[in-house]
């Protein structure tokens, strides 16, 4: 059944909106907006972010050394011939332990995995790989105490360089650059 209320000749709706007269404001907001504009104090420049990531930077560099800074130097007497290997103390393997703590919990604080670039997350990925290699060999029960301490001098000396790339990468994204490039994993 038709409509009854539809004129003879039909328009289609776009041509009946087309046809509608266009809607004004009162007056025009932009004389307004232009004497906002120029009134308005001049922004002010944007703050510079670098001095904060040379201070995140310089912070990472002394949270690094001050396991070595803190530790009181070994003076052997005078007359008292001196061993070039001598055993590994209990406590210095627990103070490695606790360094690769700390630097673990830095970079899983800093690192910024949806961000990083192909070349970052590789070099990311293999000191990942390098890490789980050296927790592999401390994983063996029969390890010596020397040994163990050379594994966990490794592991800390690996995870000091992986918390500089990615202090780095803070830094340097703080900056608003990246971490692109040829990256190059040495062993």
């Amino acid at each position: 059944m038709p409509d009854a209320h539809t004129p003879e000749r039909g328009l289609s709706a776009a041509e009946a909106l087309s046809r509608l007269p266009l809607e004004t404001p009162d007056r025009s907001a932009w004389p307004l907006l232009e004497r906002r504009i120029i009134a308005a104090p001049p922004a002010a420049a944007p703050r510079r972010r670098w001095p904060l990531a040379l201070a995140a930077a310089a912070t990472l560099a002394v949270a690094a050394l001050m396991p070595r800074l803190l530790s009181p130097p070994v003076v052997a007497p005078t007359g008292t011939p001196v061993a070039t290997t001598a055993a590994p103390a209990r406590g210095e393997l627990e103070a490695l332990m606790a360094e690769s703590a700390q630097l673990e919990n830095f970079i899983s604080a800093v690192s910024a995995d949806d961000m990083a670039s192909a070349s970052a997350a590789a070099l990311g990925l293999e000191f990942e790989d390098r890490l789980r290699r050296l927790d592999v060999a401390l994983s063996a029960p029969t390890l010596d105490l020397q040994t163990r301490t050379q594994l966990w001098q490794q592991r800390v000396s690996l995870l000091r360089e992986y918390a500089g790339v990615q202090g780095t990468s803070q830094w340097l994204a703080a900056d608003g650059g990246s971490l692109d490039g040829a990256l190059v994993a040495t062993f």
